[in-house]
């Protein structure tokens, strides 16, 4: 099965706050997808988590080098594939936006699944949870639901 993880996956599983969902979903035989948007939202928040400061902070001293050195995470990142956001997507996140009263992020993801068929989506925020029901995508939030989707 193919499954989008949300950047909250990758973010809680760094601060070490919840492991399980990703540590479940790693262990899978499962497709597991980011895209761009979610590379970006977690390497920002990756820099913050590492440095202990504001990414921006980080960077105005000059220390992204410094605080990614120490964490392997193109290795990390290799453990996903990584999925474009096509043309198309620009136009159903704003149908998106308007219809389910979602930011432009959770937007496009919510279209790259739509375009790219893809039918779960894992992520702790509630904020997906009328836009994956009414677009006919599973939310994933926690072990249970994994384990329930492979029945």
């Amino acid at each position: 099965m193919k499954i989008l993880l949300d950047s909250g996956i990758l973010i809680e599983y760094e601060k070490q706050s919840k492991t399980e969902l990703l540590d479940a979903l790693l262990e899978s035989d499962h497709q597991i997808f980011i895209n761009p948007i979610v590379f970006s939202e977690y390497i920002y928040q990756l820099l913050g988590i590492l440095g202990g400061r504001s990414p921006m902070s980080i960077c105005e001293s000059g220390k992204i080098n410094e605080t990614l050195s120490n964490h392997d995470t193109k290795t990390f990142l290799s453990c996903f594939q990584v999925l474009s956001i096509p043309d198309a997507a620009l136009p159903l996140a704003v149908d998106y936006m308007k219809q389910y009263n979602l930011l432009p992020n959770d937007a496009l993801l919510i279209a790259s699944c739509k375009i790219h068929s893809i039918s779960v989506v894992a992520s702790y925020d509630a904020d997906f949870f009328n836009a994956c029901k009414e677009e006919g995508i599973e939310l994933v939030t926690k072990v249970a639901d994994l384990s329930r989707l492979q029945r």
